[in-house]
């Protein structure tokens, strides 16, 4: 699902091989719709896929054995500067790629090492915005066909006008009212929306 707030991202990943440079970084907050995107590159590259600190916890060697093509996801959790500039270089000489997926871009990772800060200052940083509505009423429609819910529009738009604007929040919502609609046997409409707010804002106020 594309729109404003992801168009660019994706249209980067889909320009790969044609990138200016062996590495894509793509950022913003838990949720937005990072993963789903890597996936997509990930089926054109097959490339492996690591989170930060598993990253930190592999060797060197291992990771120069493997296919020049990486995902790493949480890479500002990666605190093994020389392993990732070793690997960087790696992959200018081999012409492989890797694609970063983190919640800031790498000009503000610790980097350690002045040569990798250099190079990862000169990486594309693509920035995926807050979700619209157009995108968030997309993504809650697909999410309770998934799960074979058939839900009405009207019940969406009001829970787009009270639920935190986020994709998080949107998967969050999507599961409490599937659960609660097989709990009570009933169908998810506005009455059992409101009387979940209202739980939560219950819940939240004892805190």
């Amino acid at each position: 699902m594309v729109s404003k707030a992801n168009e660019r991202a994706y249209l980067w990943v889909m320009r790969w091989p044609n990138w200016p440079t062996r590495c894509l970084s793509i950022y913003g907050e838990k949720g937005c719709g990072k993963t789903h995107l890597s996936h997509i590159w990930q089926q054109k590259t097959q490339a492996r896929r690591l989170h930060g600190i598993d990253f930190n916890k592999v060797s060197l060697s291992t990771l120069l054995d493997s296919p020049p093509f990486f995902i790493l996801d949480d890479a500002h959790l990666i605190n093994q500067g020389e392993k990732l500039f070793h690997l960087y270089n790696h992959l200018i000489s081999s012409k492989g790629s890797l694609l970063f997926l983190s919640k800031t871009p790498p000009a503000h990772w610790v980097a350690g090492l002045p040569d990798l800060k250099s190079r990862l200052n000169t990486i594309p940083a693509i920035k995926i915005h807050p979700p619209d509505d157009a995108l968030l009423s997309d993504m809650i429609q697909k999410l309770f066909s998934d799960l074979q819910v058939k839900v009405d529009e009207s019940v969406i738009n009001f829970l787009l006008i009270h639920m935190e604007r986020s994709c998080e929040s949107a998967h969050r919502w999507v599961n409490l009212l599937n659960t609660r609609a097989l709990i009570q046997k009933r169908n998810i409409t506005i009455p059992l929306v409101r009387e979940l707010l209202l739980e939560q804002a219950s819940d939240e106020k004892h805190l």
